[in-house]
């Protein structure tokens, strides 16, 4: 007998297929600043097209398509940004995360290699940041940055950062959480620790931000050894995800050793439930981590914890953000 539904039809595969090109569109608008040429008012197709130099015809099919994304308005001739492109992808504003882009076009791409990174078992587009050129680096981690603002933001909400004297931001890429927490909190006296390869970026990137006497950095891998200044409290945003299970307890055994009695730690980053299959936006993005570290991975709320129990932080709590990201705090024991 058939067991064939001739009514049922692929809506959910459809869905998926569909859904892949806003995603790209929105991208595109990104990279070219549309967003950015666009501005607070109406403007025409045309001047877009002036003001990017491009070809008109070219650009239109990528309006029309971020009109249909949500992140344009279009009353003809002229074109808007929606509210929300207005406060996050106009380059400039405090809240701007548009240059994400250079990391995402990478994790994308590198998304695409899923089944063959799953049959050879190890990533197929491995980022090794020691082996990394330091133009591929610059790219990665100011590109990963682009949301470190209002990560600064959110710590300072939930938590008052300006409580401390001294802090460490571990694995700070940039410097970006650290720089927006300059002017959140400046008297806190921040350090960025990084690998002596990423180093050279966040000292361009603090010292472009007129910033180079009020943060200072330091070359340190905590998988391997501790800081040698300890701190009030240590951020570490998005470091564990790229680690294995093994290195991920000796960074956070090494950022204890660092932390003064009674210090804080905070870990920022994409966290599972214990059931792994929430929030969704953790689950996804799992699958584009088997693609670029060989044992990295957005852990479960239980991993973490044991991270965190195994190096003697107690009064764990979580606090869980968008974007299937959780902010995990700890103290020291005193």
């Amino acid at each position: 007998m058939s067991t064939k539904n001739p009514l049922l039809m692929p809506t959910v595969i459809n869905s998926h297929l569909a859904n892949v090109y806003p995603a790209l569109s929105m991208m595109a608008g990104m990279q070219l600043e549309v967003f950015t040429a666009i501005g607070e008012s109406g403007i025409t197709l045309d001047t877009v097209a002036t003001e990017l130099n491009v070809h008109p015809l070219k650009l239109r099919p990528l309006l029309y398509a971020l009109v249909c994304a949500n992140l344009l308005r279009v009353k003809e001739p002229l074109f808007y940004n929606t509210e929300e492109a207005k406060e996050f992808l106009i380059k400039g504003k405090n809240r701007y995360i548009g240059s994400m882009h250079s990391a995402y076009s990478d994790l994308w791409s590198a998304t695409m290699h899923t089944a063959d990174s799953i049959r050879q078992g190890s990533p197929i587009a491995e980022h090794n940041f020691s082996k990394m050129t330091h133009d591929e680096l610059r790219s990665f981690v100011t590109g990963l940055d682009a949301g470190a603002s209002a990560s600064a933001r959110r710590l300072h909400k939930e938590f008052d950062m300006s409580r401390f004297q001294t802090l460490l931001d571990a694995g700070g890429g940039s410097g970006g959480l650290a720089i927006a927490l300059s002017k959140l909190c400046p008297k806190i006296k921040l350090t960025v620790g990084e690998l002596g390869n990423v180093v050279p970026i966040t000292k361009e990137c603090i010292e472009s931000e007129g910033l180079a006497e009020t943060i200072e950095t330091v070359e340190i891998d905590l998988t391997s050894s501790q800081p040698t200044l300890n701190f009030d409290a240590i951020v570490l945003r998005s470091v564990l995800q790229v680690m294995s299970p093994e290195d991920a307890r000796s960074t956070m055994q090494n950022a204890t050793k660092a932390l003064k009695p009674n210090g804080e730690i905070f870990m920022l980053g994409r966290m599972l439930d214990d059931s792994r299959l929430s929030p969704t936006e953790a689950v996804a993005v799992n699958v584009m981590f088997l693609n670029v570290y060989p044992n990295g991975q957005a852990y479960t709320e239980s991993e973490y914890r044991s991270f965190f129990l195994e190096a003697g932080l107690e009064n764990i709590q979580r606090k869980q953000i968008s974007g299937g990201y959780s902010i995990l705090h700890a103290k020291k024991k005193g």
